[in-house]
């Protein structure tokens, strides 16, 4: 090999592990263009770096039905290969050797299995499966078809051919002109790889020489053509297109690719990369990029989410049982020096108590308009609104083109990153075990403020009795100190002396659950707005692996024309 291209390969195998780097961090959909230009990369340093003397590998390429494996049979003079009349038989590259060191181990790139004995083998999706003969005439390699409806059947196959060293392309008098293989033909002529063509099934010279004719119009004006008969066909071949001659063909040495067929595989490869995994990778970046701008901007969405009915209830009890609450503006301080109106202006049902003892319930224990209400489902709430917030991340995805041909290639890996929406009804249930936790202590509480008129009663004459009035009725508590001029100074005065600390006081003790209710609202909406910034994150992250940065591109596209420097000096 010369140094030139000892300099190619050294570069190539160093941009080669660049990309096997960078391909770890990516999907398995984003590293597909740069595993397969791997592998046409891997050809490429095969040939560069193919012992000269070594034998050449024969590939032989063809479409359904055209008899690849019956010719390799014939050419070893037994069966090597399983050959059958239905279509599509061959399913990956089967290699007849006719020993083991014929075949270099990183051949194709694959793993090598050997054929199992007293088989003749189909082959394998995948892998090359080694058949070892000593009467083979050269290295051959039956291959998959070329115009089969299995994908994977025509990506073998030419991969096969990317690999070979020499190709028999192998027709029918039927699919003589398939398309399929025109580009095969041009490309072996672009690497200036020796090719033998065969027309296998051949009834009369006719249709060979329409194949030379064709052939001499795709640049193969001198092209070894052999022709093989059908078994009961009439038509005999010239002795020196036979099959006889094709054997003979195939043992003698055949020359080298020459310096220009390297320097075309070189460009080829290059110009590969460039069209085939920078330019795509480029604009998947900047799409990638772009997508995660508009999931950004959606950051912290309103929660809308108030549990302000399940302390409602706490908030009346709690108005109900405190004395301060009762003597408020509201109620009392209006009237204060007019006792006895204000007792003769009392409901019907609060006399009926003073003057003959009879307590109604609804007196003892009013009941809320809200009560007997459920409280609305706040877990079923959080997970449904988190739920609005996972479809319209999925939108902003499925929106772009390349946004939906992400998740149709990369759909497990997507999913992962989307978060169950019962995660988000966790946060309420959290929040609302709290809650419940915080009401239940203080449901069973005294206000601080009826817990020290307790202990001034407690003193006073009568004071049992004013105690469990104070016990049924708060508010009759109230009239009858007020009527009895039982208010202590530090009661007094701010009962007599107007409306402000008193004021003050009542609303404090009401904000006591405004202020609870406030802050579980205020940490459910954090927990919730945390909870979609990690949703819009993994999604960003997602869409991270689906191409390399900039920065990584740059780098390659650096390493690529320092490998085209190398091929053109």
């Amino acid at each position: 090999m010369s140094s030139r291209f000892e300099k190619v390969s050294s570069r190539l195998q160093r941009l080669d592990a660049a990309l096997a780097e960078r391909v770890r961090s990516l999907s398995a959909a984003a590293a597909e263009p740069i595993n397969i230009w791997r592998v046409d990369a891997a050809a490429l340093r095969f040939h560069l770096t193919r012992d000269k003397a070594a034998k050449p590998i024969t590939v032989v390429l063809g479409g359904t039905g055209t008899g690849k494996s019956t010719l390799v049979n014939r050419l070893v003079g037994h069966t090597v290969t399983a050959a059958s009349f239905r279509r599509t038989f061959t399913s990956g590259p089967v290699a007849v050797v006719s020993e083991p060191a014929d075949l270099p181990e990183t051949w194709l790139g694959t793993a090598h299995l050997p054929a199992t004995q007293g088989e003749a083998p189909r082959g394998q999706t995948g892998a090359v499966v080694v058949a070892i003969d000593p009467q083979t005439p050269a290295t051959l390699i039956d291959t998959p078809d070329l115009d089969g409806d299995q994908p994977t059947n025509h990506a073998q196959a030419d991969r096969a051919f990317r690999w070979g060293q020499r190709i028999v392309f192998v027709v029918t008098p039927e699919k003589y002109q398939m398309t399929e293989l025109i580009p095969y033909y041009r490309l072996a002529h672009r690497y200036e790889l020796p090719a033998l063509f065969v027309m296998n099934k051949c009834e009369e010279p006719a249709v060979l020489d329409d194949f030379l004719r064709q052939l001499g119009d795709r640049n193969w004006p001198d092209a070894e053509v052999f022709a093989i008969p059908r078994d009961d066909a009439a038509y005999e071949p010239p002795a020196d297109e036979s099959l006889d001659a094709l054997r003979a063909q195939l043992q003698l040495p055949t020359a080298t690719e020459s310096t220009g067929g390297i320097a075309n595989r070189v460009a080829d490869v290059i110009a590969r990369l460039t069209d085939q995994v920078i330019a795509p990778l480029r604009e998947a970046r900047k799409q990638a990029d772009q997508l995660c701008q508009s999931l950004r901007a959606m950051e912290a969405p309103p929660l809308g989410v108030d549990v302000n009915p399940i302390t409602e209830e706490l908030r009346r009890r709690l108005q109900q049982r405190s004395v301060l609450y009762l003597v408020g503006p509201q109620r009392v301080l209006d009237r204060v020096r007019q006792v006895p109106t204000l007792l003769a202006r009392l409901p019907r049902a609060t006399w009926d108590w003073v003057m003959r003892g009879n307590v109604p319930a609804d007196l003892v224990n009013p009941k809320g308009a809200a009560e007997g209400r459920e409280p609305p489902d706040f877990v079923a709430t959080l997970s449904e609104q988190f739920t609005v917030v996972r479809s319209r991340v999925d939108d902003v995805v499925r929106s772009s083109p390349i946004g939906a041909k992400w998740v149709a290639g990369d759909a497990d890996a997507y999913q992962q990153a989307m978060i169950d929406p019962a995660t988000a009804g966790l946060i309420a249930a959290d929040e609302l075990q709290q809650l419940r936790e915080w009401l239940e202590k203080k449901w069973n509480a005294t206000p601080r403020d009826t817990r020290v008129l307790h202990a001034l009663l407690k003193h006073l004459p009568g004071g049992k009795k004013l105690t469990q009035w104070s016990e049924a009725a708060p508010y009759l508590l109230t009239i009858a100190l007020i009527a009895h001029h039982a208010l202590f100074w530090h009661i007094d005065l701010p009962v007599l002396g107007g409306y402000t600390l008193l004021t003050w006081i009542t609303e404090r003790l009401s904000n006591e659950v405004s202020s609870r209710t406030k802050a579980t609202n205020r940490k459910m909406s954090q927990r919730f707005e945390r909870l979609a910034h990690s949703q819009i994150q993994n999604v960003c992250q997602w869409m991270q692996r689906q191409a390399p940065s900039f920065a990584e591109l740059e780098k390659i596209e650096g390493m690529a024309s320092e490998l085209a420097e190398g091929a053109s000096n």
